[in-house]
């Protein structure tokens, strides 16, 4: 059975654990692993992490399947005039595909959000490599579409204006 549960310091190199398998999968050549293992123990070092969960700044999510951490969300609420979500990264190891993990960590973010008063969601995601047709169907719509010329990637970011508890 799985479920969801807000992420503590002790789960820190488990996040790490599955952005570097998600990340090592996406970009499978040789010269890239060392790169992506620096990128990794950069964003989800142990203390990194520690920080951001200790200290609110990133909100950590985990999808649980048979007792393990499976996939996570993190996202930070953004508290100006109103709340606003910000869904800063998601991934789910690949053996879980086709379960819709995925989906169960944007909705449970959507109610944490809701919960804490907010409206909005947004993510911004680039080269369409993100799960867009996932957003799609749970209501987020295009706000805006880039392609910088500095970059070699199309940006999307989609949004949507959340009232109530998704089912």
């Amino acid at each position: 059975m799985e479920y969801i549960r807000k992420a503590t310091p002790e789960d820190a190199e488990r996040i790490r654990f599955i952005a570097e398998q998600c990340w090592r999968l996406a970009w499978g050549q040789i010269e890239a692993q060392k790169t992506i293992r620096e990128m990794v123990n950069g964003f989800y070092s142990h203390a990194s992490l520690t920080n951001e969960i200790n200290n609110n700044i990133s909100i950590f999510l985990l999808v649980i399947d048979e007792e393990l951490p499976v996939g996570f969300i993190s996202y930070t609420l953004i508290k100006d005039v109103d709340i606003t979500c910000e869904i800063n990264a998601m991934y789910c190891l690949p053996e879980t595909q086709g379960k819709r993990f995925d989906e169960l960590l944007v909705k449970e973010a959507i109610k944490s959000t809701i919960a804490e008063g907010g409206n909005k969601i947004f993510v911004v995601l680039t080269d369409y490599n993100g799960p867009v047709s996932m957003f799609e169907r749970l209501g987020f719509e295009p706000l805006q579409k880039n392609a910088p010329k500095k970059l070699n990637s199309e940006i999307i970011i989609m949004s949507k204006h959340i009232r109530s508890f998704p089912k």
